[in-house]
């Protein structure tokens, strides 16, 4: 006869399965904070790739361009925006030092300048094809754009305000001279017969 108060045991087949239930959930609940916690990032190769590959210009090198289309692959979505990001901005400091180059340099220079920026426009296609893993290669690819200014190139700040009239005129001096660049440019590739790879 069981003592008053006490409880039955459990027996030890079901003691045993709870024992194996939690260790196994300890074991899944480990290695998914291992997933996420360890997991690599392909970021930092993959943008020195890009990078790579706009320095050298032209036909970009095949087995570059496989590289990088296997890390995206690979990519959570936030380490693509990143790369994105990353590689918008080489474009950009790469596309401000060929203007600033080109508007300095002796007449004799400029046409080697603008066929420096035809070949870096080539690999950018490529490049931008391989970052985007819905890109149909028979469509033109997005070029990178600036943070904050959206698809219309609006002036506002990120944060939403105005920028102060100086910085107004700034901007629009620069965007004025990047114009006179980008038709010089569309001129050299006419004269040339080469046509200028196609962007969104």
């Amino acid at each position: 006869m069981p003592r008053p108060g006490s409880l039955p045991k459990p027996s030890s087949p079901v003691r045993t399965a709870a024992f194996v239930a939690a260790g196994v959930l300890a074991v899944l609940m480990a290695i998914g904070a291992w997933w996420f916690w360890q997991k690599p990032t392909l970021v930092p190769e993959t943008a020195a790739l890009a990078k790579g590959l706009l320095d050298a210009g032209g036909r970009p090198d095949r087995k570059a361009i496989r590289q990088v289309v296997a890390n995206v692959d690979r990519m959570p979505r936030d380490q693509l925006l990143q790369l994105w990001r990353s590689v918008g901005e080489e474009w950009r400091r790469l596309r401000q030092e060929a203007i600033n180059r080109y508007f300095i340099a002796p007449v004799a220079e400029k046409p080697q300048l603008l066929d420096n920026e035809i070949e870096r426009l080539t690999a950018l296609r490529e490049l931008m094809i391989a970052l985007n893993p819905n890109a149909e290669p028979d469509q033109p690819p997005w070029m990178p754009r600036e943070r904050g200014r959206g698809r219309r190139g609006r002036g506002d700040e990120p944060s939403g305000t105005p920028p102060d009239e100086a910085a107004r005129k700034a901007e629009a001096d620069r965007r004025a001279i990047a114009q006179r660049y980008e038709e010089a440019l569309v001129a050299h590739a006419k004269a040339r017969g080469v046509p200028l790879p196609a962007f969104r």
